[in-house]
């Protein structure tokens, strides 16, 4: 059974401010002590990425278990593998890559996931009050006006522009997350996506 679709409208829990963001040192620094075997740095990995993950996890689950047991797995694996894990300046980045590829291997494996993705309809996707994807305020109208544009793009489009306006990942990690095959072909496909929005505020 393929997983449901991406459903980036979702309403969930946004990253919680804890007492520890306001001692938040550099993810470099961070992914360095957990590596090296503090358990405090493990905690605050932990509780710093684990409702942004959440979120994620439902958008492309839909399943609250599945997503929860995913992000115990990876958790899991990288407590025991930390040793042999290389640095990363961008903990949530990575962190996302690993519980996408947990997920997809719970439930009929990536390349099957590509194929779903590829071909799919119902990605969901909408753009909220408080967000400006070309560089202009939007009036509640044209807000509306653009999420029905979104609507219209392609699986695919909506995802990129997902990962880029509401993740904030450069192209070269979007490209990886999304397993396309260079940077170009990335800033090809947010091209597009963007050049039929913009059509639509005309």
């Amino acid at each position: 059974m393929p997983l449901p679709h991406f459903d980036a409208s979702k309403r969930l829990p946004v990253e919680k401010k804890n007492a520890r963001s306001v001692d938040k040192i550099p993810d470099a620094a961070l992914w360095d002590q957990f590596r090296s075997g503090s358990d405090a740095a493990f905690i605050q990995v932990y509780e710093q990425f684990f409702d942004r993950l959440f979120a994620y996890g439902m958008r492309l689950t839909s399943d609250e278990s599945l997503t929860q047991d995913g992000i115990q797995e990876v958790f899991f694996d990288l407590k025991r593998l930390r040793k042999k894990l290389g640095p990363t300046n961008h903990i949530r980045f990575y962190l996302l890559k690993c519980l996408k590829r947990k997920l997809f291997r719970l439930r009929d494996g990536w390349e099957q996931r590509r194929v779903d993705l590829a071909e799919r309809e119902g990605f969901g996707f909408e753009l909220s009050h408080e967000q400006i994807l070309i560089d202009q305020q939007l009036d509640g109208e044209r807000i509306e006006q653009l999420n029905r544009a979104i609507a219209e793009l392609s699986p695919r489009k909506k995802e990129i522009i997902y990962y880029f306006f509401y993740e904030g990942l450069s192209y070269a990690e979007i490209r990886e997350l999304m397993g396309l095959d260079s940077n170009h072909t990335t800033r090809n496909l947010m091209y597009k996506a963007l050049a039929f929005l913009r059509e639509t505020l005309r």
